[in-house]
Order: structure tokens, then C-alpha cells, then sequence
């Protein structure tokens, strides 16, 4: 769901005039090219999820997106979000065996650049948003002696990405893979960032134990409507974890909604 950002929000003139943002009854924000109104009341055809890559706006370079990048990269290094977990990390939150870190996945990161749905769906600010925090915590990790091991490794899957996605994603020194070697990526000393996966690949990536996971929300309304084999996999790893919330990210609340930190409290 995506909703209006506040102080942080990128200025700047609108670059497709024709394109009318419209919201829906779940909260999305639809991308048409109608000019007739632009009441909520439009009346909104059927809309499917396709995972083809995402259609990125006309003009749009790596040099611009990669200029968008760092603009919110910047405004969440500024966040309280950024610093809670930040405090909590010199605090020795990853201590034991969570400090081996052999590698890193991201999955259901959205495309940075680009319209989903067939142009109907603009979620490129939460991609943003969640792709800077990610980039912030793994040149933490570089950067600080928190872990016993080096972050020899991070991918990125989601069939969305489109060829600017790519390159920006490679230009921080992540790996794009193809679906689904990403999953087989996942151990017991994987750092798991997936804050907008959805339910259902979510549970298959949790059942494979990584030490840390960012992400969420995972409380009791998750388990609503799972199967009961499902069920044990939320409820194992929740029994077996210890989290910390994320305090709002004001400039964006849905780019990391109800998302936490997990980790393994035999781990500290």
C-alpha cells in the first residue's frame, strides 16, 4: 500500500504529465493515462500481479535513478529507523553465532525504477527507500567489527527487475539472480532482507533458518488463512527468535511496515 510521503519526499517537476495518479479502495496508488478525471471514484478495470520487468518512466537514465538513489539513501541514513537499529547493532545485537554472516539475499524488492502492473502501480519510492536501507546496513557491516565474518555475498531476486533495476543494483555490488535461485541461497548464516515478499514465499524462506531477517510484519494476523504445515513454520520461527521493531520511517510508513529485526536469542 503506498501512501503520501512527508519531509523527505523528492522535489521536483513531474516528467509525464499525461500519467494521473489515482488510489483505490486497498490504498494502491493506480498510474493511469487518463485525462478525463482524476476522482478516486475512477472506476478501476481488473488488475492482475505480472511478473514481467517494470516499465520505467520515458527519460529515465541510470545517471537520474542513480541520483534518486542517493537522495533516499541519504534521507534514511537521517531516519530514527536508521538510528534505532544502528544503537542497536554497537550494542552488540549480533553476538555468537548470528555474527557469521556468510551471505546476504534480498527478495520482493519491487523494481526502483519502474510502473508494476502494467503501468498501473507506482512503488518505486518504497523500493528505494527499503533498497537504501539494505545498502546502508551491508556497508555497516563492511565498516564496523560487529561480525566474525565478511559478507562474501549478496543477490537480489524478483522477476520486476528491469534493466535500469539491474544496474543500479549492481553499481551498490549486489548480485541479480533469476528466480528461484535466490531461495537456494538461504542458510543458517544468511542475512535475509525481505521486507516486501509476499506471505507465501516468505514462510518458505524462514523455513530455511537464517540467522538474521529483516522484514515483517510477522504477527499473529500472519497466520490467518495458512495452511496448518504453514502455520509451523511461522510459529517454529517465531518461538525460536527475538525482534525488534523498527520505529515509523516517517518520509515513507509503508516502505517498512510493521517490519522488525530477528534474530535467534541463544545467538546474544
Amino acid at each position: 500500500m503506498i501512501m503520501a510521503q512527508s519531509a523527505c519526499r523528492r522535489k521536483g517537476k513531474y516528467r509525464q504529465p499525461k500519467r494521473v495518479q489515482v488510489h483505490d479502495e486497498e490504498g494502491w496508488t493506480h498510474i493511469t493515462t487518463t485525462q478525463r478525471t482524476t476522482s478516486n471514484k475512477l472506476c478501476l478495470p481488473p488488475i492482475k500481479d505480472l511478473l514481467v520487468p517494470a516499465e520505467p518512466p520515458d527519460g529515465l537514465t541510470f545517471k537520474k535513478l542513480k541520483k534518486q538513489f542517493q537522495w533516499h539513501k541519504r534521507c534514511w541514513e537521517g531516519s530514527q529507523s536508521w538510528q534505532a537499529i544502528k544503537a542497536a547493532l554497537d550494542n552488540g545485537l549480533l553476538a555468537g553465532a548470528a555474527s557469521r554472516i556468510d551471505n546476504c539475499v534480498c527478495v520482493g524488492l519491487g523494481s526502483p525504477s519502474g510502473f508494476l502492473r502494467g503501468g498501473w502501480v507506482d512503488r518505486r519510492a518504497v523500493s528505494l527507500y527499503q533498497l537504501a536501507a539494505l545498502v546502508t546496513m551491508l556497508e555497516y557491516f563492511a565498516n564496523e567489527n560487529i561480525l566474525l565474518t565478511s559478507v562474501k555475498d549478496c543477490s537480489a531476486q524478483d522477476p520486476v527487475f528491469n534493466t535500469l533495476d539491474k544496474q543500479l543494483l549492481e553499481s551498490t555490488g549486489i548480485r541479480v539472480v533469476e528466480h528461484p535461485a535466490a531461495f537456494t541461497l538461504i542458510n543458517d548464516r544468511t542475512f535475509l532482507y525481505s521486507p516486501g515478499a509476499e506471505r507465501v514465499h516468505l514462510l518458505d524462506m524462514l523455513a530455511s533458518n537464517p540467522t538474521l531477517f529483516f522484514g515483517g510484519p510477522l504477527d499473529d494476523g500472519t497466520l490467518v488463512g495458512l495452511p496448518d504445515d504453514n502455520k509451523g513454520v511461522l510459529s517454529g520461527f517465531l518461538g525460536t527468535r527475538r525482534s525488534m521493531s523498527l520505529p515509523p520511517f516517517d518520509p515513507n510508513i509503508n516502505a517498512f511496515w510493521k517490519s522488525s529485526l530477528f534474530w535467534r536469542p541463544g545467538d546474544t
